[in-house]
């Protein structure tokens, strides 16, 4: 008796694993290079949000969120394929990120703030936007905010 109940717990304890990781694996996306493309694009134009910024360069400022807005159609593309839930938890984190850098740009426009600090202040909180689509990917295919986007920042061109 005491075999069949441990067996029986064994068993039990299989299947509320399987249960608990079945839709992790249930949740592995169709496009991941896209994905990860797309996520990266974001961070890039993010940064270069930043950049503009930090130059008081802010008649281009509106330029990079017009390339925001590209790089999410790039992500939405990118997850055309994946669950319909998963779709719309995506896009609605992405249009408040989207509505969070078109502030920025707004502002900036034809040089109506150009105080550095509120600029910042208001791209701080699109890029905590952005962090929450990003909450929805793994891990694994989040970019790293930090390094330098490809051909920039290294050898052989000066910014």
């Amino acid at each position: 008796m005491k075999d069949i109940r441990k067996t029986f717990a064994v068993l039990a304890s299989i299947g509320l694993v399987l249960t608990i990781v079945a839709p992790a694996f249930a949740q592995q996306l169709k496009s991941t290079e896209d994905v990860r493309t797309a996520l990266r694009l974001l961070v890039q134009v993010s940064n270069d949000f930043k950049r503009q910024i930090t130059n008081k360069n802010f008649a281009r400022v509106p330029h990079e969120y017009m390339e925001y807005t590209e790089a999410a159609d790039a992500l939405r593309s990118a997850i055309k394929d994946e669950p319909a839930d998963f779709k719309a938890k995506v896009e609605t984190r992405l249009k408040a990120a989207v509505a969070a850098y078109q502030k920025v740009s707004d502002m900036s426009a034809n040089a109506k703030e150009t105080d550095v600090d509120k600029l910042m202040a208001e791209h701080a909180k699109a890029v905590t936007a952005m962090n929450a689509v990003f909450d929805l990917f793994p891990a694994a295919l989040r970019p790293d905010p930090n390094l330098p986007p490809p051909g920039r920042g290294g050898r052989g061109r000066s910014n």
